[in-house]
């Protein structure tokens, strides 16, 4: 089957961007070098196209209830145009997915979903809700678009295009607004660690906003970037990637992601979940020899294998190689310890660190200011 294309495609084209398959999508990797585009994104901004990740809707009376028992957070304790971060997990308390979620109505719940795991996502909602005639689930694959607009200056770059509407003030709120004379949704949302927006809409939009936001930030040092960056920028918050730090065979509780999991009411693994213990533990590290860490390479402390590595790249803003892995929780690898990474045959130092790398910049959330919503 040929890889899907974004509404987006011709644009990095036209920017001769290097392109990849991934998760069966056709994509752009970088631009000009994965260094500039992380640095620019901390210091300016970057914009990333994810049109490729899943953007569902659960529609129908019992939307926010269905959700409910779905994911691990209590969305009947999210307000209207508010959204967090959730995983799915199957009956035994594995993570199936992590997501936003985002409460668009009583009547309505936005989920955007890994691209990896958009066909099972899919197929595992819709079985779970076979029983519930009252909610359907809606997928706008290939008919929507999204593009996350990352970095200090993205609220600047905004408003200086002219967007008209309620602008989402805090993190993890959202607001229908209009960009270029089109509807959009705003997220004040991303997963870079810096204050930024993803910004949904129809496909047959997603040119214009993209070139919009493009021609109005290229004065406030606007970026394109790709895949490549956004992996060292999720790294350098510790964020878990599914597939790589997180999958079906890890727990809320071993990838660090207990906060995601509100107890109150039922959720499908809440049973599996409810006095369970981690083993194991994810942890962050940084190299202290020249050298990048790869998945699956061995972690040891005073000579004994204690983990394994998941994911690893190179901070261009630390100057230094990183990574995440898990080691058996028994071997007390706290912050500051020295350990040993296997880097092509050799064990080389490394350092277990305090996550995230670089400070978060994200604004206060809506969930730690009461009482302030939009501007």
């Amino acid at each position: 089957m040929p890889a899907r294309e974004s509404p987006l495609a011709a644009l990095h084209e036209e920017a001769q961007a290097k392109m990849v398959e991934y998760a069966g999508w056709r994509l752009p990797l970088q631009y000009t070098s994965v260094a500039e585009e992380v640095q620019s994104t901390r210091r300016a901004a970057g914009l990333f196209d994810i049109s490729h990740m899943g953007n569902l809707h659960l529609l129908g009376p019992g939307a926010v209830r269905a959700a409910r028992n779905l994911l691990t957070r209590n969305v009947s304790a999210i307000p209207v145009e508010c959204s967090a971060y959730a995983l799915l997990c199957n009956d035994r308390g594995r993570i199936r997915d992590d997501l936003f979620v985002m409460v668009i109505s009583e009547a309505a719940v936005g989920l955007v979903v890994n691209a990896v795991n958009h066909d099972r996502d899919v197929g595992w909602l819709k079985e779970r809700l076979a029983l519930d005639l009252r909610v359907v689930v809606e997928d706008l694959r290939e008919r929507s678009f999204g593009v996350a607009l990352q970095g200090p200056r993205s609220e600047q770059i905004l408003r200086s295009a002219n967007i008209q509407g309620r602008f989402p003030d805090l993190f993890a709120t959202f607001s229908y607004m209009r960009l270029a004379r089109v509807d959009v949704l705003v997220s004040r949302t991303g997963y870079t660690g810096e204050d930024g927006f993803e910004i949904f809409g129809a496909a047959r939009d997603g040119p214009l906003v993209w070139r919009t936001i493009l021609d109005f930030g290229r004065e406030h040092g606007l970026v394109l970037a790709g895949l490549a960056a956004r992996d060292v920028l999720r790294q350098e918050m510790g964020y878990p990637l599914w597939g790589q730090d997180i999958d079906e065979q890890t727990t809320p509780l071993e990838a660090g992601l207990g906060w995601a999991v509100d107890w109150e009411g039922e959720f499908i693994g809440r049973a599996a979940l409810e006095g369970a213990k981690a083993n194991r533990q994810r942890i962050g590290f940084t190299m202290q020899e020249p050298g990048v860490a790869r998945h699956g390479a061995a972690i040891s402390l005073a000579d004994e294998e204690i983990g394994v590595v998941t994911s690893g790249t190179y901070s261009h803003n630390l100057g230094a190689a990183i990574g995440q892995g898990y080691v058996a929780a028994s071997a007390n690898a706290a912050a500051g310890a020295e350990i040993g990474i296997e880097v092509r045959a050799r064990r080389l130092r490394a350092r277990v660190e305090r996550l995230p790398l670089i400070p978060k910049k994200t604004r206060k959330s809506w969930r730690q200011t009461a009482g302030r919503r939009g501007s």
